[in-house]
């Protein structure tokens, strides 16, 4: 693949601060910004849990550019002053990402996005250049994961049975947590597109991105042991969490590759505004994932999985294809390759 860019936004060597980099795909997000040539800020909530993080991509990308800096709270007023100095873009995957029956974590999950936002804008009227602001939103605040059912989205769906679920009184219990957090995916995202229109002055294009289940390579396995959906491959193979499997839909894909080099296009690309993009591969079940790891690791994964049916959702692919194709890539990861890739950075060959 080409480290080549058809046509930057931004020219490499430009500061991209990415917040929350420690996690999955934001960890992927900053080492494809570092692969296509631009310096790296990341924030984190803690110093001595991310101190893994530097020397990892100076070992893969030696002379390379990163920092980080440390935000114990997003919601703190004034918390990104410091980080936005000097920066060109910013990818925000830092999120209040609870599943708790609280409805009071959707206007906080707001409020955090929100305060991201102001931060920019204000950063911009002091005389910083800020241009564009990637959020990283989710497939769920699109549509609820619903086998069998045909279905199209575009980029102008959201997920509305998460906040009907929650107003109704018959939602089980043990589903409220969910419910809470894909709600409040919706919102916030919904927010930041109210929030940028009501300040036309704020001197910078948001564009969101909406990853699908994101399956691949685990960068620092010892660091990231179960980390989000990547580590449900894992959990599988390993037998764990059977009864975490029995709720889990059949849905979309992405190789978290993909997922963050999307994340980079919406930030440097040229042309790319006030979007929403999907990253969305391929559909997959998890009985798929079963048979690629036992194929892959010749073992019989213990955990008994019931079969379903398929996700028959329909989503726009060509504005995506056309993402990763400017930054070199001829198309989406493959889902067992993915597969493959996952299970294997926890237990190499």
């Amino acid at each position: 693949m080409s480290s080549k860019i058809q046509n930057p936004f931004l020219p490499p060597g430009s500061l991209i601060l990415v917040t929350a980099a420690n996690g999955l795909i934001a960890s992927h997000i900053v080492d494809q910004l570092i692969y296509y040539g631009y310096n790296v800020r990341g924030t984190v909530r803690s110093h001595s849990r991310s101190s893994w993080m530097a020397p990892l991509f100076q070992a893969r990308y030696p002379g390379s550019k990163f920092e980080l800096v440390e935000i114990p709270d997003i919601s703190a007023s004034g918390c990104y002053d410091a980080a936005l100095k000097g920066v060109s873009s910013v990818i925000h995957t830092a999120a209040i990402n609870l599943l708790e029956d609280d409805p009071s974590v959707i206007p906080e999950s707001v409020n955090a996005y929100i305060n991201l936002l102001e931060a920019v804008a204000g950063a911009n009227k002091s005389g910083e250049n800020i241009l564009r602001v990637i959020l990283t939103s989710s497939s769920w605040a699109v549509v609820y994961p619903t086998p069998n059912v045909p279905m199209k989205v575009d980029t102008s769906t959201y997920n509305e049975s998460a906040a009907k679920a929650l107003l109704d009184p018959n939602t089980p219990k043990e589903a409220r947590g969910l419910m809470t957090y894909v709600a409040s995916k919706v919102a916030s995202e919904q927010e930041s597109w109210n929030w940028v229109k009501a300040h036309p002055d704020a001197g910078f294009i948001l564009n969101s991105v909406m990853p699908a289940t994101c399956i691949g390579r685990v960068l620092a396995p010892r660091d990231q042991a179960y980390p989000s959906t990547a580590g449900y491959v894992r959990s599988l193979f390993e037998g764990k969490n059977a009864e975490f499997f029995a709720w889990l839909e059949p849905q979309w894909y992405v190789d978290i590759c993909d997922a963050a080099r999307l994340h980079v296009a919406a930030a440097v690309v040229e042309g790319v505004e006030g979007e929403r993009i999907f990253a969305w591969a391929e559909t997959y079940t998890w009985i798929k994932v079963k048979e690629v790891l036992e194929d892959e690791m010749g073992k019989k994964v213990l955990i008994e999985l019931k079969d379903k049916g398929e996700d028959l959702s329909e989503c726009p692919m060509e504005r995506s294809l056309e993402l990763l194709r400017a930054l070199g890539c001829k198309g989406w990861q493959p889902f067992e390759q993915a597969v493959r890739e996952n299970i294997r950075s926890y237990y190499p060959k």
